[in-house]
């Protein structure tokens, strides 16, 4: 019934990041549904509670829309299992995700996957990946996913793109998963000794 779905940050009352979030709908609506988006998020939010810390998903189609509202606790993924994935594509946020649930199934004893295409790293299941090399934090150029966190780094200059091989892995300090829930945080760092073939 909802094909696409907008997964929104609120902590302590506080939506986050509202107009990313509205500017990739628009952009989806686009490009799936050929016409404009008819909503602005910011007039149809939910009711939700004044502390803690909830992901908020918008579910919807081309005329109908829906909101789930479920308590959020971040994890700790500290191991990533490296899959490639050919030349699937993943430009809009589908509620299907069966192919990146199937390559999430390949993870063995690791916490979450790092997808390639063509040995080029782009996301892990549900996030986005960025990478410390000792003066700068980097991201794929070409992601799975353009997430609302990358953008908003991205725009802000926290963060760079560039080409990354998995045979450069190595070279890097360490990295973060990044998402709507899961903000940039220099202290959040992993080894990248913990991104294993």
């Amino acid at each position: 019934m909802y094909p696409l779905v907008e997964s929104i940050k609120a902590k302590d009352g506080q939506f986050f990041l509202l107009d990313y979030h509205q500017d990739r709908m628009e952009r989806t609506f686009q490009a799936v549904y050929q016409h404009a988006c008819p909503w602005s998020i910011k007039t149809m939010l939910p009711s939700i509670p004044l502390d803690g810390l909830y992901k908020v998903r918008l579910l919807y189609n081309a005329t109908d829309y829906h909101f789930e509202v479920h308590p959020y606790q971040s994890k700790k993924i500290p191991r990533l299992k490296l899959v490639e994935i050919g030349e699937y594509r993943y430009p809009h946020k589908w509620t299907d995700r069966s192919f990146i649930n199937a390559a999430y199934a390949q993870r063995e004893d690791c916490d979450d996957v790092l997808m390639l295409r063509k040995g080029l790293l782009t996301d892990s299941s549900y996030a986005n990946i960025v990478l410390d090399t000792g003066e700068a934090w980097i991201t794929p150029v070409i992601p799975l996913f353009e997430g609302v966190q990358r953008a908003f780094l991205l725009d802000n200059n926290i963060i760079q793109t560039t080409t990354i091989h998995t045979v450069e892995l190595a070279s890097f300090k360490g990295f973060q998963l990044i998402n709507a829930m899961n903000p940039f945080d220099p202290k959040r760092f992993v080894s990248v000794k913990g991104i294993v073939k």
